[in-house]
């Protein structure tokens, strides 16, 4: 009788637990005394998580919020920036219910998350962020900028959902063109650029996207051969590395797999059809991603409309015959031609050289309702004295200045995408 009751209290105290309420469970943690006080500038966002149904939240701690000045967000939060601070809110929540034992075994789980404004993202389904299993069970979300946050504290339930800390905040994710800096990707942005107009403004607005970039070594090696392609060539050559799609984005976990015998070797793999028209062959073998003849050399790089791949080689859809080979370490180049003099990187006169309309909108002002609180566009006004850098004792009012080089390019395009001009 002693052991049943023993047993019933626990079962309660356990249901009593997991049916504590988002905003106990908030309160209850010394760790986010700065996540609720940001929350509690967007009283119809922390309402609406409240009573919503399964979904799991990726809380920055205390500690995401004393480094804030350091990172690409400081500028958004020193302006006060509230519009940027909701959609940033929305990023950090996932669709679903996701406790860390369904990040186990090494994969890469990639969660769609309550960012899904059109002027934010245009992915199907919301903005993803992905999260993985590392060695030692640790456990790391993966966002914009190949932004890395360690998971400190795992599996705090709530009624209508799950918590997670992480101690850095996650990013947005940019356009390529914004993006590539951070993944030392020069060329292959370029070559968009170098492209007609259409197509670069497609790369990085279009729905859906999968790029397969190659790396600067790549086109460094092949160089020579652009000068003598026509617009048209050129222009297929591009597209050729670009695989369109109105619902489905390939991560490395969404690409479906069926066995091929090659050689006494299984190889599984898949065909895409690029936005030239032609197909381009995945193979998964000896632990190791191809894309023809190309191999993936980082992959999963998020981006405001997909993802990017970065390849070892450039692929051609006039060659015939390519297929991926395990056994030979180094790229294996299909288009050919040399390198230039000088070692000079090709294309890379193409990009952007000022950043100053860029950087000029990292601290827009925002909307003042007639009451003279800040419209957050979501019905809730949002004073300074919470959304602001000045609303905690960590030092948030310090402001960081930026120079107009890479940095400032991600910064601005960081508010850009975001849709706040």
């Amino acid at each position: 009788m002693q052991l049943f009751r023993a047993l019933a209290a626990c079962s309660l105290f356990v249901g009593a637990f997991a049916q504590q309420s988002l905003v106990q469970l908030i309160q209850g943690n010394p760790n986010l005394t700065e996540f609720e006080s940001l929350l509690k500038a967007f009283p119809n966002i922390y309402n609406n998580l409240s009573s919503a149904s399964e979904i799991t939240i990726f809380a920055p701690g205390n500690a995401a919020f004393a480094q804030l000045n350091y990172t690409v967000l400081a500028p958004a939060f020193d302006s006060y920036n509230i519009d940027f601070q909701r959609e940033l809110i929305r990023y950090h929540v996932a669709v679903g219910v996701h406790p860390s034992g369904s990040f186990s075994g090494g994969s890469f789980s990639f969660l769609p998350t309550l960012l899904t404004n059109q002027s934010t993202t245009n992915v199907t389904g919301g903005q993803v962020l992905s999260v993985v299993e590392q060695a030692g069970n640790n456990f790391v979300a993966v966002s914009g900028l190949g932004t890395r946050a360690t998971i400190t504290e795992l599996d705090m339930t709530f009624n209508n959902g799950v918590l997670h800390i992480v101690d850095t905040f996650l990013i947005p994710p940019l356009d390529l063109t914004a993006s590539s800096p951070s993944f030392n990707l020069t060329s292959a942005p370029a070559a968009f650029i170098a492209a007609p107009s259409i197509l670069t403004d497609y790369v990085n607005v279009a729905e859906d996207l999968t790029i397969f970039a190659p790396n600067n070594d790549a086109l460094q090696s092949i160089a020579s051969s652009f000068a003598s392609m026509t617009v048209q060539d050129f222009t297929a050559l591009v597209e050729y590395h670009i695989v369109p799609s109105n619902t489905t984005v390939y991560y490395s976990a969404n690409l479906p797999n069926g066995a091929v015998a090659q050689n006494g070797s299984v190889f599984n793999t898949t065909t895409l059809t690029t936005l030239q028209g032609g197909n381009l062959t995945i193979t998964f073998v000896a632990n190791s991603l191809f894309v023809n003849q190309a191999r993936v050399i980082q992959q999963d790089l998020l981006l405001s409309n997909g993802v990017l791949h970065i390849i070892d080689s450039v692929l051609d859809p006039n060659a015939t015959g390519v297929a991926a080979n395990p056994q030979d370490p180094g790229p294996v180049q299909v288009v050919p031609g040399s390198s230039i003099p000088g070692n000079k990187l090709p294309f890379t006169t193409d990009l952007p050289t000022s950043t100053s309309i860029l950087f000029s909108l990292v601290t827009p002002t925002p909307t003042m309702t007639a009451n003279g609180s800040s419209e957050t566009g979501d019905g809730s006004a949002a004073t300074s004295t919470v959304a602001g850098p000045l609303s905690t004792s960590k030092g948030w009012g310090e402001r960081v200045e930026v120079g107009t080089g890479g940095t400032g390019i991600v910064l601005g395009a960081l508010i850009w995408v975001l849709g706040f001009i």
